[in-house]
């Protein structure tokens, strides 16, 4: 079944481009300009992903991501303008599952939304990357069918970013979550347990395969095949 995506883009140029590439790859596509009509949409339409532009014609991007997330879980894919690092920042602390800064690849664009149509089927069942297994329900880390020892922090790091696999994840988002609200701003207490981490689950820690680092932003486990 074809997977429907809902367009939120007050451009109609880039409207139309996005529609076209879509449904070329055989997606339905929900198409609208402000925010407040998609969000009424959502309430009787099932969708399976959101790209969403900042820029909209009644609202913030920002405010409306920030209404979506108080009831929904649908995937959203940013593609914005807006390149400073603090509106990255401020689109996955409200929730973005990923960001894409305009101008973009056709090519790009279409494994960022495969790469979340992937995390989305396959949310309770990704539990695996590499060599390296994880069971969530006896608590227990694997590498080449041996055990590792991992720290309390360092599992719920671990699980955090397997259960968001692909997913940029910022430095806040794992502190709030992994150590408590009180701890946000404190990006080096994460640096040291993702140092950790990679010395004992990558193959070259110096180079990861899979626990990469968006500088500046976060971290992402990166367990698709395109690597985005």
């Amino acid at each position: 079944m074809a997977e429907t995506i809902l367009v939120l883009e007050d451009d109609p140029a880039m409207q139309s481009f996005l529609s076209t590439l879509l449904k070329s790859h055989q997606h339905k596509v929900l198409s609208f300009t402000a925010g407040l009509p998609a969000l009424q949409c959502l309430v009787t339409e099932s969708v399976d992903l959101i790209l969403l532009d900042l820029g909209l014609a009644d609202m913030d991007g920002q405010v409306w991501l920030e209404q979506l997330r108080s009831w929904s879980e649908i995937p959203v894919i940013v593609i914005s303008a807006r390149h400073s690092e603090q509106d990255k920042v401020l689109a996955l602390d409200n929730g973005a599952n990923d960001y894409v800064t305009k101008p973009f690849s056709a090519a790009e664009l279409m494994a960022r939304i495969r790469a979340n149509l992937r995390k989305a089927t396959l949310h309770q069942q990704v539990f695996a990357f590499g060599d390296v297994q994880l069971d969530p329900v006896h608590r227990t880390v694997q590498r080449n069918t041996q055990p590792v020892h991992l720290t309390k922090t360092e599992y719920d790091i671990l699980l955090l970013l397997m259960r968001n696999a692909d997913k940029v994840l910022t430095h806040n988002q794992i502190l709030s979550q992994v150590w408590g609200k009180a701890y946000t701003g404190r990006p080096e207490y994460v640096r040291v347990h993702m140092a950790q981490l990679r010395q004992k689950l990558e193959a070259n820690p110096a180079a990861p395969t899979y626990l990469k680092t968006e500088p500046g932003v976060g971290y992402r486990l990166s367990v698709s095949a395109t690597g985005l």
